[in-house]
């Protein structure tokens, strides 16, 4: 198992500010990198059709209110894995990071890692800007 840490940002929304703003799959349209040619809701997925790589459904599958928001693909894809977004309590608002927990092979890992690492920190720079 391979796993890809996002930075991880601050911000002066409260820990369940956060977490209902994550819990919102509509926000995440906001937060997709530019490889991703389109992106809409249907059936409680988020549905990303990502250049080079093809559709992927994408749902809330399980949460911890208000501390961390776990997505995982509904269609079929070449290697299992999971996106996780953390969100902690400070003193002046929240942190959040993402994680993805992927079950990739030496030959996908060579291949996935950067993409996957490039995914997860545009969405939270994204997230940081929209923040702001």
């Amino acid at each position: 198992m391979v796993v890809l840490k996002s930075t991880t940002i601050s911000t002066d929304k409260s820990v369940s500010d956060m977490f209902n703003y994550l819990s919102e799959l509509s926000n995440f349209e906001r937060l997709m990198p530019d490889n991703v040619q389109s992106f809409h809701i249907e059936n409680d997925c988020a549905i990303l059709d990502i250049q080079g790589i093809g559709k992927l459904e994408l749902a809330i599958t399980e949460t911890d209110n208000p501390s961390k928001i776990i997505m995982l693909p509904q269609n079929k894809v070449p290697f299992q894995f999971d996106i996780q977004w953390h969100i902690q309590s400070t003193e002046h608002g929240s942190q959040v990071h993402a994680l993805i927990n992927a079950d990739l092979n030496m030959m996908m890992r060579m291949v996935a890692e950067k993409p996957l690492n490039d995914f997860l920190n545009t969405q939270i720079q994204k997230l940081s800007n929209e923040l702001s």
